[in-house]
This record gives structure tokens, sequence and C-alpha cells, in this order.
């Protein structure tokens, strides 16, 4: 089990996969609507596109790729620990929403796009300039996951109480750069030390690829999971509402894990996590783990990882 060499961070010039957009789309995107004031002191109504990545250079170079690939419309920001690239404007919207027409987002998300697809059709045959155009927005708006103020509700007391699209997820296979692009935002590699009695240094080192995603969405892991030929659906404990996808094994991990992201690379920190992770898969298939050097090595690699990982 050998890394693709070609598969590094510094290999920037070829374009984003629109699947691997989408699926990015799918873990770290939002479709929202802001509403704010002009200077007439109307309400002005402000649909976005914005997707988020945790602050770090290689993450900056990623949100620079996907600027590029809408065609460098929007921007990027920071705040606090994230990175986040958005998108307003009618005009700057309209190839992200013909992209995710013709590239459909998987996951529960898709409501709101289609609700947000909604608002903006409202805006561009300008029907909001009237009063029942507007209230149709704000009804629609109410949907989202920020909803309405208390400040709207009282100043528009006819907005309509109206029912949320059902979510009805596919269960056809999964595109593998649209896995790739969800892994990029809710994926993640990891190698676990665990103490036990049976191992002459004391530990046993466990390797694990997982992805948790909200209750709503456990159709759309159990398809990950048939697309990468292995793992289990950990159920969460009663007062949560998460379910987590999980490989783990050594053999698991080198004949489904290894293989699928060399072939369908990841970008920015999470690629190093993954470059980071195959370096200690090689140090146990070689079983260099059964000994202190190579303990320490994992342990240099696993610490070196995700959250503690030093840019």
């Amino acid at each position: 089990m050998v890394l693709n060499t070609n598969n590094n961070i510094n290999n920037n010039n070829e374009p984003l996969d629109p699947n691997y957009i989408t699926g990015y789309t799918d873990g770290e995107g939002s479709f929202s609507v802001r509403i704010g004031k002009t200077q007439n002191n109307k309400i002005r109504i402000i649909p976005v596109y914005s997707i988020c990545a945790q602050i770090n250079p290689p993450n900056k170079l990623l949100l620079e790729k996907v600027k590029e690939f809408f065609e460098n419309k929007g921007s990027i920001s920071r705040s606090n620990n994230m990175f986040s690239y958005e998108i307003t404007g009618l005009t700057s919207l309209r190839f992200v929403e013909h992209h995710f027409k013709n590239f459909p987002l998987e996951s529960s998300k898709i409501i709101h796009f289609k609700l947000w697809c909604d608002i903006i059709e409202i805006l561009k045959k300008k029907d909001h300039l009237k009063p029942e155009g507007l209230i149709k927005i704000l009804s629609i708006k109410s949907l989202f996951p920020k909803g309405l103020s208390k400040t709207i509700y009282v100043s528009y007391p006819d907005i309509a109480k109206i029912e949320k699209p059902q979510f009805l997820p596919s269960c056809s296979a999964l595109n593998p750069h649209w896995i790739a692009g969800f892994v990029q935002a809710d994926g993640s590699f990891g190698l676990h030390y665990v103490k036990t009695v049976r191992s002459r240094l004391g530990y046993s080192c466990l390797p694990q690829f997982r992805i948790s995603q909200h209750e709503r969405d456990l159709v759309l892991l159990k398809r990950v999971l048939l697309s990468l030929g292995s793992g289990t659906i950990v159920k969460p404990p009663l007062d949560r509402n998460r379910y987590e996808m999980s490989i783990t094994g050594l053999s698991n991990i080198k004949l489904n894990i290894v293989p699928f992201f060399n072939k369908y690379r990841l970008y920015g920190a999470k690629q190093l996590d993954f470059i980071s992770f195959c370096e200690g898969i090689s140090i146990m298939e070689k079983k260099e783990h059964l000994t202190e050097k190579g303990v320490r090595q994992i342990k240099g690699l696993a610490y070196s990882m995700n959250s503690y990982r030093k840019f």
C-alpha cells in the first residue's frame, strides 16, 4: 500500500470536479437568505451561497479553487477560526443555481436549496416589490434554520405558515468525486491509540476513517458506506441525533480507503491528514508499530493530524 506521490497538497493546477463541489457543499455549504434594509428603510432580500473551512493556508487555497470554479464570483473572508467563501447578487448567483440543478445535492440540504431557488425566482421577476411577493418570500424564509426575527413578524403580521417540503432521499449510487467532496467537509482520518494488556508495548493502534451525520441523513451515510465497500453505522446514544459511519481495521483501510482517496483526491488540510494517515498505515503494514520506535512514529503522526495540526 503506497500513497500516490502525485496526490499531494501542492498539486493545485487541475480544476475541481463539479461533483466534488456538490459533495463539499452538502457537507460545509449553505443556501441562505439575509434580510437587510435599504437607505430608504425598505426591506432588502439578499440570497447567499456560502461554504466554509477552518482557517489555515491549505484550506485558503482550497476555497480559492472553489472561487475559481464559480468564475471568481464572490469573496473569501475570515471570522474567528473560519474562512468563508460567499456569493451574493442575482447575476453572480446564476452560475451557482445552474450548477446545483445540473449536479444535485444528495443530503437533506437540497430542501433549503429548492426553497432558496423559489426566493430567487421571485426576485428575478421583481415580484418582491409587491406586498404579496414580499410576504411570500418571508413565508419561505421562515422555513430556513435561522427563520425570521420577532421584529419581522411584528412588522409583517400577514406572514403565512407554510409546510416545509418533505425530503425523499435517493438510493442511487453516489459519484466518487461527490464522496471525496463530502469527506473533505465531514470525514476524518484517525490513528487512535488504546491501552491494552495484550500488547507488549501496552498500546494497540486502531486506524479509523469516519463520517458523522444528523439522523435525517442516515440513508446518505448508508449510501457512502455501500460505495466504499465496508464499514459499520454506529447508532448514537439516546440523547444524541448524529449517526457515525466507521471503517476500521488495517485490511479494510488498505483495500477500500487508501486506494479510493489516491484516485479521488482531497484538498486543503484534509489532504495533509490523509497523507499522515497513509504514513501510519505503512508503518503498521510493516509491523513496525510493534516496536517502540514505530509507536513513537505513529504517536507523532496522530498528534500532527486533524485539530492537533499546527500551521
